[in-house]
């Protein structure tokens, strides 16, 4: 519920909170009475994002269950008789106002860091769960924390005004804090050095060949760090993505010793490597060949957004890289069906298919249909399929029928640092 959906209420019931200005006079009660007012101040804003996404009706659902939540708390994190209302901002935050009685004796700046604290780990918790289908991963919500003391010469609209802006002057410096933290953390991995790169094969469907494996990088084990799309979400937010891009590449290329001799290395690059000194020239050359590989054998693979953006500059130094060797494969194709005419001006030696399309294409018509026109035009301009995410039996028949020729996937070999040697393997096993 945002503020000014429905119009206020004469004496509004606790589970229906409203703008906070019309409870100025139960706040100044408060006040009196207490002597101060603590409060807390649920910082629901970074659901936004749904809004512009999914739209009003995605964004007010899951407001609403924000505001389930929270009422959730009393008798829990806070008590029955506090009083929950809306910011009088748009509803971009929901305010918890302590109420008189506390038995455990006048209220402590230290209690409400602590209550603070505690509202923000439960309410993210159950956010993560509940917005999962809106938001790949949650964006925090984020409790601040405030206390104002009773002054018979301010008004108490003043007072309580005051009480809201120094509780969001708290959830600023929480979030400062809280980006500097992950920095300073993340740029421990990198200089530690503590990614790790994992392999996962690239497979030949009709006959299980192996025709190479994707490097995947990890953060440390059981940090927020672990899972890649986590790791360069956190990098991105600290501004860190050139230097974690150039970390993966190197671990990568130094962790391929084992690959079977005649395995591609397909390696995931970001477009600012293609303005990085270490990756061009005879620097790449060393970079490469230093590591027992060659050009013909590391296949360069690029999002389809990528491929789009400074297209000029960046399909020049593309340019540069095939014809000293390298192959390029755009990835994520089929997330967004457009750019394909700039696709083809890359001359890219494989298209992968995102997993979104393969996911249920036994089962869809529109996925096989689409499949094919992108079949078609791979065709047309010369690259090979490979079709990411096949984790059916129902999946991979239907691309064997639709001529698709290379896929990867769970059902074909799990992400791992062992290899199989790329031998004939008979078919419906697992490689790696």
């Amino acid at each position: 519920m945002t503020a000014g959906t429905h119009p206020a209420k004469a004496s509004p019931p606790q589970g229906d909170p409203i703008p906070y200005r019309e409870r100025v006079e139960d706040l100044r009660h408060i006040l009196v009475q207490q002597g101060s007012l603590g409060l807390l101040l649920i910082d629901t804003s970074a659901l936004a994002q749904i809004e512009h996404q999914y739209g009003s009706s995605a964004f007010e659902k899951v407001m609403a269950m924000a505001r389930d939540l929270v009422l959730e708390l009393r008798g829990h994190e806070v008590r029955g008789d506090d009083l929950i209302c809306l910011n009088d901002r748009g509803g971009d935050a929901f305010l918890v106002f302590f109420s008189p009685k506390r038995r455990e004796g006048p209220l402590k700046i230290a209690d409400l860091k602590s209550a603070a604290e505690r509202v923000e780990g439960h309410l993210n918790c159950k956010l993560l769960r509940l917005a999962s289908p809106y938001l790949g991963t949650l964006r925090r919500v984020t409790v601040g924390f405030s206390l104002s003391f009773y002054n018979p010469l301010v008004m108490p609209e003043r007072l309580v005004s005051r009480l809201v802006e120094e509780a969001w002057a708290c959830v600023h410096v929480q979030r400062a804090q809280r980006d500097l933290q992950n920095r300073c953390d993340l740029q421990e991995v990198l200089l530690a050095d503590q990614l790790t790169t994992v392999f996962q094969p690239i497979v030949e469907l009709r006959r299980r060949e192996v025709l190479g494996y994707e490097a995947l990088s990890r953060g440390p084990a059981g940090s927020v760090y672990q899972m890649p799309l986590r790791l360069f979400e956190l990098a991105a937010e600290a501004d860190l993505v050139f230097e974690l891009d150039r970390k993966c590449r190197r671990r990568a290329l130094a962790s391929a010793g084992p690959l079977p001799a005649a395995a591609k290395l397909f390696i995931n690059v970001f477009p600012s490597a293609m303005y990085d000194p270490e990756f061009q020239g005879a620097a790449l050359m060393r970079l490469v060949e230093g590591q027992g590989l060659c050009p013909e054998r590391v296949v360069l693979e690029i999002t389809e957004k990528s491929a789009i953006e400074n297209y000029d500059l960046f399909a020049e130094a593309l340019g540069e890289l095939v014809r000293s060797g390298f192959s390029i494969a755009v990835d994520d194709v089929g997330a967004g069906y457009s750019g394909l005419e700039k696709i083809a001006h890359l001359n890219p030696r494989y298209l992968k298919f995102d997993r979104e399309l393969i996911r249920n294409i036994d089962s869809s018509y529109i996925r096989r249909e689409m499949t094919r026109a992108l079949k078609a035009f791979a065709d047309r301009i010369g690259s090979t399929i490979i079709a990411e995410g096949i984790e059916r039996e129902g999946e991979l028949a239907t691309l064997l029928e639709l001529g698709i020729e290379y896929g990867q996937g769970f059902l074909l070999g799990r992400p791992a640092a062992a290899f199989l040697p790329p031998a004939l393997l008979p078919a419906g096993t697992s490689v790696g």
